[in-house]
């Protein structure tokens, strides 16, 4: 295993690592930047999130690449990847409420030059994000049945 990625493996679990190996990482742009990993079933208030898959027709002259650089580059766009499957690519979006997420993809994204379908997947609920348990374990209130 080589040294990057022995370090990274050692950040996403605990982020305490000496200045020097951190700041060689920051300087050949390995570490990206620093976030805080917020609980959002502890927020009431927190934004809709979903996962859209989009189907493209790529062309000659304009392919996945230019497609994917039109999408990413909406405010409401987290994260973005170029799948293997029955979707090309798959984008997550937050927005303030899920009717905001509808109208971003149906007067944003469905109208783009080579978008062909999309499916919309709501989060409902989040159970892990990051190796981190997001819920508490609940305690079955139920009664052992024995025969």
């Amino acid at each position: 295993m080589n040294l990057k990625k022995e370090i990274l493996d050692i950040l996403v679990k605990d982020a305490k690592l000496s200045n020097e190996n951190i700041a060689a990482m920051e300087a050949d742009k390995t570490i990206l930047r620093y976030a805080a990993m917020v609980n959002t079933e502890k927020d009431e208030n927190a934004w809709a999130e979903a996962f859209i898959e989009l189907k493209v027709a790529p062309q000659k002259e304009f392919g996945y690449e230019d497609i994917a650089r039109r999408i990413y580059m909406f405010h409401e766009v987290q994260d973005m990847y170029l799948m293997s499957g029955s979707s090309d690519l798959t984008i997550r979006v937050t927005a303030p409420t899920m009717k905001e997420i509808f109208k971003f993809v149906w007067e944003k994204v469905a109208v783009l030059d080579g978008v062909t379908n999309t499916e919309t997947r709501f989060v409902m609920r989040k159970y892990k994000q990051y190796g981190e348990v997001l819920v508490e374990s609940e305690k079955e209130n139920r009664l052992v049945v024995t025969p």
